[in-house]
């Protein structure tokens, strides 16, 4: 996904005082921006298990949380309470649909005891309960993202020392790596670099005095992005990304120092990452089925299985369908990296 909505990036703003209610407040600026603000109400406690109703579409919706975001679980038991509460109130309060909106996917079990909970208490589960999990909110983000962007952090403050082992990630000899720190430590010079894949922005130490290659090299190491391609069988297709530095649109040669390009402390300079796809497998490609991928895949509607066969997918549907699936691996590296580098103990004191 290209938005993570964990509470390592979502912010608490007043009146909103934790972390429950911030998730809550980005869903209703969300359904605003997607479906009008005039008939959206916002409920507080007692809320009779709905905290936003959308009177027009006579729609209910109630927010589920977890801080860790979609790399984490939802259990049943709370939505299960609001629930039952909600269709206990149901003709007071007017709704036809009931909607789980969640930054977290449910177990299968935990989806399992909702659904037949529901049909239980006599909701038709197919037109009248709805799921919409961190996808659905991940499109709205970033079909609405000038709208929300205040409600979420995604700048990244990366030190000396993890610009020290980036440089050793890449394979740069101990001269090197000596010579580069030196120059980074007497330059008192930062920059923040973006990507197009993700919102997430490093900001971090450096020397105009060293070249956007180094650069790149460190902001693709400390975002965990690999060069390798992937393939992916049932498409008979394979993809890859291809990497540079760009200022305001323009990709910068590798050799060029940054003090050539006229970056001053504080300037931004965006990682532009191209995925490219062909039909088969290149050659040294690793399939998506290889434990390294599958551990960083996150469930969403391209998981879902095909009943369509290749022959019948034109080339443009496997196109599509090839640079989606790499897309998915690629933002997952890229979150997957940043939650290591703020983890407890990697920041330095």
């Amino acid at each position: 996904m290209k938005f993570d909505f964990s509470s390592q990036f979502l912010r608490i703003l007043p009146p909103d005082t934790n972390f429950g209610e911030a998730w809550e407040s980005l869903c209703f600026a969300l359904l605003s921006a997607e479906r009008g603000v005039a008939d959206l109400i916002r409920l507080v406690p007692p809320d009779r298990g709905v905290d936003i109703l959308n009177r027009h579409s006579a729609e209910a919706f109630q927010c589920k949380s977890s801080e860790g975001g979609a790399s984490k679980s939802l259990s049943a038991q709370s939505s299960l309470d609001s629930l039952s509460m909600a269709i206990g109130h149901r003709n007071g309060m007017g709704w036809r649909k009931y909607s789980f909106a969640t930054n977290a996917r449910y177990t299968g079990a935990a989806y399992e005891s909702v659904r037949t909970s529901a049909q239980d208490l006599g909701l038709d589960d197919k037109t009248e309960l709805g799921f919409l999990g961190p996808e659905y909110w991940d499109e709205l983000c970033d079909k609405h993202y000038e709208r929300v962007k205040n409600r979420m952090d995604y700048r990244i403050s990366v030190d000396e020392k993890q610009i020290v082992e980036a440089f050793r990630q890449a394979r740069y000899l101990d001269r090197y790596v000596s010579a580069y720190t030196a120059k980074i430590q007497q330059a008192k010079y930062s920059i923040v670099v973006a990507n197009n894949r993700t919102p997430v922005e490093l900001e971090f130490p450096f020397s105009p005095d060293l070249t956007v290659e180094n650069c790149l090299d460190v902001a693709k190491e400390i975002l965990g992005i690999s060069l390798e391609w992937t393939s992916f069988a049932d498409l008979d297709t394979s993809a890859g990304p291809s990497v540079s530095l760009t200022v305001n649109g323009y990709a910068q040669g590798f050799s060029k120092k940054l003090a050539e390009i006229g970056l001053k402390p504080g300037d931004k300079l965006q990682l532009w990452i191209k995925l490219i796809w062909q039909d088969g497998a290149k050659e040294d490609s690793t399939p998506s089925t290889d434990n390294r991928y599958l551990a960083l895949r996150t469930f969403s509607y391209r998981d879902l299985p095909r009943s369509i066969e290749r022959t019948e997918r034109t080339p443009r549907d496997r196109a599509t369908e090839t640079v989606a699936r790499k897309e998915d691996l690629i933002q997952a590296m890229i979150w997957s990296s940043v939650a290591r580098l703020n983890a407890p103990g990697q920041q330095s004191a």
